[in-house]
């Protein structure tokens, strides 16, 4: 089914972040296991955001919860707490991400016929400087950060899908992480479910949609289109 808008969730999705941070952490301490050091602090970082109470006007920044993160993780794997100057240093590599290959042309192909918006719980500052760097546009950059709430609350959703003008059975949700499908379909969007293999280092921890949960299932952006 074709849709006139697509809303896609960005970190891991549309952008590696394991390769530039896990070498940041073996830049940082070269005797670490820097893709099982990434990966517990991809998982802080999700704890973090399940407790944390956001609103508009009180907004705690995801790069703020990179840097704290950073070093509980560090204590965690036997190193000393960092300062907070080093923890920040090493947590700017969340906003050092690459696109996956496939991602530049199969955006492009999908810009020509549909809307498509990011739809991310990082700082909107972070999306515009990274897509900036990267020379990729959007036809809206939304982010968590606007509606003063982490996906998976359905208020981001239906927030977003307001500001384009669509209703929910008009947009879908374009993801590798199933809860962030399943919030979407909740309220009536479509879904798209984004392989990505390498997301964590090792394909046997990337998500998968085995029981073809969602409407569409893809291994590259191109394919929507």
């Amino acid at each position: 089914m074709r849709y006139k808008a697509y809303l896609f969730d960005v970190q891991g999705t549309l952008l590696d972040f394991f390769e530039p941070v896990s070498q940041a952490v073996a830049e940082y301490s070269p005797e670490l296991d820097a893709a099982a050091f990434t990966r517990a602090w991809r998982t802080d970082y999700f704890e973090r955001v399940a407790n944390l109470t956001q609103s508009a006007d009180d907004w705690t920044r995801v790069q703020e919860l990179y840097a704290r993160g950073f070093a509980d993780v560090c204590e965690k794997f036997g190193l000393p707490r960092p300062q907070a100057a080093h923890a920040e240093t090493v947590a700017s590599s969340w906003q050092r991400l690459v696109p996956w290959p496939d991602v530049p042309t199969g955006l492009a192909a999908l810009r020509s016929r549909a809307v498509a918006a990011t739809l991310s719980n990082t700082d909107m500052a972070t999306m515009v400087n990274v897509f900036k760097r990267l020379g990729i546009s959007w036809d809206a950059i939304l982010t968590a950060e606007v509606f003063g709430r982490f996906k998976p609350d359905p208020l981001v959703y239906r927030g977003a899908l307001r500001y384009l003008n669509v209703q929910p059975h008009e947009a879908a949700m374009v993801a590798a992480h199933p809860y962030d499908l399943r919030a979407a379909r909740e309220i009536g969007m479509g879904t798209v479910f984004v392989s990505r293999p390498h997301e964590y280092g090792d394909p046997v921890l990337a998500h998968t949609d085995a029981d073809e949960e969602f409407d569409q299932r893809v291994a590259d952006i191109g394919e929507i289109a």
